[in-house]
């Protein structure tokens, strides 16, 4: 039997901006009540609808028209016939494999990590390989995918002092997510390996490796293979 999700909280930000939020936390439950409702709101709201934007728990839909011209009381009504209706919330995703590389050369703070969690260098790969990851959120950068949820045997903080510059493809772990740097940028997270491949092309079929959406799985290769990978310009 499927779970029930109860119409999000509304806040009006502008006349032409509205906020739906659910539960304030990163979690799968809640991703896909956020994916589920942002598809819904295209639906209903096509004719008024200029963009709607999901992060983790909330979708902002910005208006043609002034908050008059939303009816949530309406809006509730067919969200619960939806619930009442749909046999599946599952969001339909594309399952990407992704290289990395754990050698020191990329893995920079390998050893504050596993200083931090107690595990080993072995360990800590497997456990980072072991699962599929969603992606929740892209941004700070163009392209960044925010991947969760980390499994919470690598829990560790961001760095203290990020940063001045991280390398393009640099795969780093803060928090309970693990993420892959799109560009040379300043950044906190911390650094256990990176992928030859090139995550931004502003002339390729897709300007991003990764969608909203896109399930996530890594997978070891050796720096042999990443330098032979590099070099064909993936």
């Amino acid at each position: 039997m499927q779970r029930k999700i109860d119409f999000p909280h509304t806040m009006w930000i502008t006349q032409h901006t509205i906020r739906f939020a659910f539960r304030e936390e990163i979690s799968q439950e809640n991703f896909q009540a956020v994916q589920q409702f942002n598809r819904f709101l295209k639906k209903h709201l096509q004719q008024n609808l200029i963009e709607s934007v999901a992060s983790y728990h909330t979708v902002t839909a910005y208006l043609k028209q002034t908050k008059d011209s939303i009816d949530i009381n309406f809006l509730q009504k067919q969200w619960l016939i939806m619930q009442v209706a749909t046999k599946d919330n599952e969001v339909i995703s594309r399952k990407l494999q992704i290289p990395i590389c754990y050698d020191e050369e990329f893995a920079l703070d390998m050893d504050c990590v596993m200083n931090y969690t107690g595990l080993s260098f072995e360990d800590i790969k497997k456990i980072h390989m072991s699962k599929s990851y969603s992606v929740y959120l892209i941004g700070f950068l163009p392209g960044f995918p925010y991947l969760g949820d980390l499994d919470k045997a690598l829990f560790v903080p961001r760095l203290r002092k990020p940063r001045s510059s991280v390398s393009a493809s640099s795969v780093g772990i803060g928090g309970l997510q693990t993420g892959i740097y799109p560009l040379d940028s300043p950044g906190g997270w911390n650094i256990i390996g990176k992928t030859p491949l090139n995550l931004f092309d502003i002339h390729g079929k897709e300007i991003f490796i990764f969608s909203l959406g896109d399930q996530v799985q890594f997978y070891e290769i050796t720096k042999q293979e990443f330098y032979e990978i590099k070099s064909k310009g993936v």
